[in-house]
């Protein structure tokens, strides 16, 4: 029992719920009980003390009904469980999965999982509670984006075709991207044709070719595991140039040739300045690669910040081509990812961008 007003302090209330505040000075007071489990009628009291003691000043202590939330998620050993709406708490998953929060009252909330990484299906779920527990609020922790190939060929002489090393597939539905960036040897703008390799179907993902050269991506997707095979770029002119193959693993496999594996796109290019693009990312734990290519001069990118370079090549032509990356997979969506360079700062630039994106 908590006393406040004209004098302050707290008492516990006797076996038989007794309590008495004493040596009070008149004046006004309120009391207000409280306790584990219970709700009072009433939740308070106001006394006034004049010139004598007061009794009979009582409450009714009810115990309160609670009732718990539980689940499991299927893959999220460790994830942190967040519980939001009339009540805020978090727990971690066990090894198997499972995790509860108990003591809740009726009302709405909404659980959310959340483990490093990771993406969830669903993301979040509402839960009303009305007089009873609910169980069964589950979720499946998908796998991480995993970079599995990674090969490039710098292709001088120059020439209308660039192909890859030979290359490997470690498991089945693989997105591939080839990142190709040129120089130019005409007026008319140069672009890459048309890419094969592995009895696949490669799309054309984004191009900027608006400088000197063009940078672009093209995406193809392995639904069976790829032994030793190589890919070849035709382009418009005769030219020298970069093209840079990258698998992952652990994609969107529910479109069409990888379409579902691709989010956001950006292109930027400019006559001088340090070369950047942005995007706005639709998927949590997605990644962002970019190309670029610098018609001006051959000499090595300063990559921007939490970025990491993928292979960067200077040509005999006085040009540079590059692939580059963010370090690591951006956890949230509707995240702004920014793929820049710091230096150099005076050359004429295209750049292309993408999102990869992990299993929904």
């Amino acid at each position: 029992m908590t006393l406040s007003g004209a004098a302050s302090g707290s008492q516990t209330a006797d076996g038989s719920g007794a309590y008495t505040f004493s040596n009070l000075l008149s004046g006004s007071y309120t009391l207000t009980p409280s306790g584990t489990g219970l709700a009072f009628t009433p939740a308070n009291r106001s006394v006034t003390v004049t010139n004598a003691n007061m009794a009979g000043v009582n409450f009714v202590a009810n115990t309160v009904v609670t009732y718990s939330i539980s689940g499991t998620i299927t893959g999220g050993a460790g994830a942190t469980v967040t519980l939001s709406g009339a009540a805020s708490a978090s727990t971690t998953a066990n090894a198997s999965g499972g995790y509860s929060f108990s003591g809740l009252l009726s009302g709405s909330y909404t659980v959310t999982p959340n483990l490093a990484g990771s993406t969830f299906s669903p993301v979040s779920t509402p839960v009303t509670i009305s007089t009873a527990n609910i169980s069964g609020i589950n979720f499946a922790a998908n796998a991480p984006l995993v970079l599995d190939v990674q090969t490039s060929k710098d292709q001088t002489p120059a020439s209308t075709t660039i192909a890859s090393p030979a290359f490997s597939t470690a498991t089945t539905n693989e997105l591939l991207l080839a990142f190709v960036s040129t120089d130019q040897i005409s007026p008319t703008a140069v672009k890459v044709n048309s890419i094969s390799g592995g009895g696949l179907t490669w799309t054309l993902v984004q191009r900027t070719n608006s400088q000197g050269g063009t940078a672009e991506i093209w995406r193809a997707f392995a639904a069976a595991k790829q032994t030793n095979i190589t890919v070849t770029a035709t382009i418009s002119q005769k030219v020298a140039s970069s093209m840079t193959i990258v698998g992952f693993e652990n994609v969107d496999a529910t479109g069409a040739n990888g379409v579902a594996a691709i989010g956001a796109t950006a292109s930027a290019s400019a006559g001088s300045g340090a070369p950047t693009a942005s995007l706005v990312t639709t998927r949590n734990g997605s990644w962002v690669f970019g190309v670029g290519n610098d018609f001006d001069r051959a000499t090595l990118r300063t990559v921007g910040a939490a970025q990491t370079m993928v292979h960067q090549a200077t040509s005999p032509t006085g040009d540079t081509y590059w692939v580059q990356m963010q370090t690591s997979q951006t956890p949230s969506s509707v995240t702004t990812v920014t793929i820049n360079d710091t230096a150099p700062t005076q050359d004429s630039w295209n750049l292309t961008i993408c999102e990869i994106l992990p299993q929904p």
